[in-house]
């Protein structure tokens, strides 16, 4: 499309529609909002709005002719299946040599489940020698419906770590599930429900949610990063979660080391997203994944391993990590310090998961 000719979004209400139009205007593109609901209310969210006869009215056609005509559109999108359908098959004659892009088709959602079922059913799940017998594995359905829920959650936390979490959530004594670095909540919406499917326990999530924490001694790291808002991620953390907290998780907004301090048997946290949890003061499963740099990593696991149960797991995330070695030096020097205290190990992806059989110092 040239950059000179306009963008058409109808129907210009539904929730795709928005966020295309928001990645249009980025790129620089004319945005014509349209529908043809009276009085719809996004018609505030356009620029310029115009008013189409719906899609079954005969005049729909020619109305959307002479509208293209108007604004010079050389590109229409149109996430609604319905509207698309009728346009993938007429825009042709209606605007000659304009583009069309809209919402996904009912079979393409179809296709999408089936292959998370296959995924789901052919999962295996990781080999070790737990500390204790485990509960029951989840469904087939119950583990599709979880990684399902993650996946409408933005983050890092991918398919086979969750898969590994579960066995780990289902081999965990009981006690809190404490999670350092949360940002969006992506992996603790996993340990949330979890938490509850498995009665382990409270989940902490320990996020200071503020610029001076997310340097990582990378450039390409620090450079991404340097303009995150980092509000906003807290306000998507809570709408995320909130749903799944139930009285079951809360947040404390502060560096790992100062969350440390005050963690302790008896730990009342209050938020006003999610009111007032209680926590026992010991963990069941820590999930270190806070800031990556060697030194805030090994300062998380001197902090918080010495809290956690003889029989839970500690979790190093990025293990392997593509902008730097720190998380895997940190794991690696607790192995060696703490090697017969550990009872099970093993890696999924690129994190690394242990299990304790003893309580360590740190």
């Amino acid at each position: 499309m040239s950059p000179r000719k306009a963008v058409l979004i109808f129907p210009a209400g539904m929730p795709d529609a928005l966020a295309f139009r928001d990645r249009a205007q980025a790129l620089g593109q004319r945005v014509i909002g349209a529908s043809s609901v009276e009085g719809d209310p996004a018609r505030g969210q356009y620029e310029t709005w115009e008013e189409l006869p719906y899609v079954s009215d005969p005049q729909f056609d020619g109305a959307l002719a002479a509208l293209m005509r108007r604004h010079d559109i050389g590109a229409v999108h149109a996430p609604h299946f319905i509207v698309w359908s009728h346009l993938s098959e007429r825009l042709a004659d209606i605007a000659p040599g304009a583009t069309l892009s809209g919402a996904e088709r009912p079979q393409d959602f179809e296709r999408a489940y089936q292959a998370l079922r296959a995924r789901m059913a052919a999962d295996t799940p990781p080999i070790f020698q737990p500390a204790f017998p485990g509960k029951p594995p989840l469904s087939l359905l119950e583990k599709a419906g979880l990684i399902r829920l993650m996946n409408t959650i933005p983050g890092m936390c991918a398919e086979e770590k969750a898969l590994a979490v579960i066995e780990v959530m289902r081999h965990a004594p009981a006690g809190d599930v404490v999670e350092i670095g949360s940002w969006w909540g992506r992996s603790a919406a996993v340990f949330a429900w979890l938490a509850g499917r498995y009665e382990v326990g409270k989940v902490l999530c320990v996020d200071p949610w503020i610029s001076e924490a997310l340097a990582q001694g990378d450039t390409l790291v620090d450079k991404a990063s340097a303009g995150l808002d980092t509000e906003e991620a807290l306000r998507m953390f809570e709408i995320n979660l909130a749903p799944l907290a139930g009285g079951r998780l809360n947040y404390v907004r502060a560096r790992s080391e100062e969350a440390a301090a005050r963690y302790r048997p008896g730990l009342v946290v209050r938020t006003e997203a999610f009111g007032e949890t209680r926590y026992q003061g010991s963990i069941a499963v820590l999930h270190i994944d806070g800031n990556h740099a060697e030194a805030q990593a090994a300062l998380d696991a001197r902090v918080w391993t010495p809290h956690v149960a003889p029989g839970g797991w500690i979790i190093f995330d990025d293990y392997e990590w593509a902008f730097g070695d720190g998380p895997r030096k940190v794991a690696d020097a607790f192995v060696q310090r703490n090697a017969a205290s550990i009872a099970a190990m093993f890696q999924a992806g690129p994190t690394l998961f242990l299990q304790l059989r003893d309580a360590v110092d740190n």
